[in-house]
């Protein structure tokens, strides 16, 4: 079976959603599917890493790469959706299956486009994140279009035949969805001589959905008890960052591990407003390299779910476990003789 893999972004872009999928396509790969990742010509950010197995298809999408604003990040989508869709129009067939992720959330509305031109393939929607959630750790106009959304959104998840929740994403409860743990981990063995410090982290992007005032509360409370306060990333919200908190650009790569085992404290930060929604990237790196966790705007739900994570034997195998969900699914699927529906 071919599996097309439908991402915003892919290596070399560094983004945690592009990795996930990448290591999800690999191991599917090692399992005997012919897989290909299909990404737009935008970037959100790029690293130096090894490129993934699976052939990389480049949609000509022409996105601009602005961040700036929610505009220019809803035109960079659009622009996206229109170049998946001719994609998957011209080539996803009967018998393939089709992986899209909700990067962007528009792709959540493709399965129309699969339905009629590709009747016969499989469909699964890999869930990042969760629009409804994310709206409401916006402005008051947001979270009023929340329910709303919520509704048209679920309403097109539930025509996928699986929808793969990731960790930190557990608001969508369908019959037809399946949490999976999961999300890549650092590659290796972790480094022995690196010293510990007195320092907390956040490291990542500071978007405009993540719940900034528990994180400061947290960043305050730390430096109060004498604790440095490291930041390493950008986005739109960094600049709202405390004075006290010394601010550093991105890196990569060794000095990435190197950063997250030289600090005992990291800080993870879910979806501003909202208990049922967290970036699980972070949580994953500072659980592997055994990191204090300080989740910033948890509520009980997500804190379960974080204790959940923590009981996981092996973070490093994680992928391999994504793989099997996915693998056991198609099988199922292929031997019930799958017949989609419109």
């Amino acid at each position: 079976m071919k599996i097309h893999v439908l991402n915003h972004h892919f290596w070399p872009d560094g983004s945690p959603a592009a990795v996930l999928e990448e290591e999800l396509a690999d191991s599917l790969r090692e399992m005997g599917y012919e897989t290909v990742l299909v990404a737009g010509s935008g970037s959100f950010h790029e690293t130096t890493r090894p490129a993934p197995k699976s052939p990389i298809i480049r949609l000509r999408s022409k996105e601009r790469g602005k961040r700036n604003s929610q505009v220019a990040i809803l035109y960079d989508y659009w622009r996206f959706w229109k170049a998946a869709k001719a994609y998957i129009k011209a080539r996803v067939c009967s018998g393939d299956a089709l992986l899209a992720t909700s990067s962007p959330f528009l792709n959540i509305f493709l399965i129309g486009v699969v339905r009629r031109h590709a009747p016969g393939a499989v469909a699964i929607c890999h869930l990042h994140d969760y629009l409804p959630s994310n709206l409401r750790s916006l402005s008051i106009v947001h979270r009023l279009a929340a329910p709303f959304l919520k509704v048209v959104t679920d309403h097109f998840l539930t025509r996928w035949d699986l929808v793969l929740s990731c960790a930190g994403n557990i608001a969508y409860k369908k019959s037809n969805c399946v949490v999976a743990r999961f999300w890549p981990t650092i590659q290796g063995p972790l480094p022995t001589d690196v010293p510990r410090t007195r320092r907390a982290l956040y490291a990542g992007n500071l978007g405009i959905a993540h719940d900034v005032d528990a994180l400061f509360r947290q960043m305050e409370r730390l430096h109060d008890d004498g604790w440095g306060i490291d930041f390493y990333g950008d986005g739109p919200m960094m600049d709202k960052l405390p004075a006290f908190v010394d601010k550093h650009p991105f890196v990569s790569g060794d000095d990435y591990v190197k950063l997250l085992c030289s600090h005992p404290i990291h800080f993870v930060t879910g979806v501003g407003r909202d208990g049922t929604g967290a970036f699980p990237s972070k949580t994953y790196n500072s659980l592997y390299v055994g990191a204090q966790v300080v989740p910033c705007g948890f509520r009980p739900e997500m804190l379960a779910e974080l204790e959940r994570l923590r009981k996981i034997p092996d973070l490093a195998d994680n992928r391999r476990y994504a793989a099997a969900v996915v693998d056991r699914f198609l099988k199922r699927t292929v031997a019930s003789g799958h017949q989609s529906w419109s």
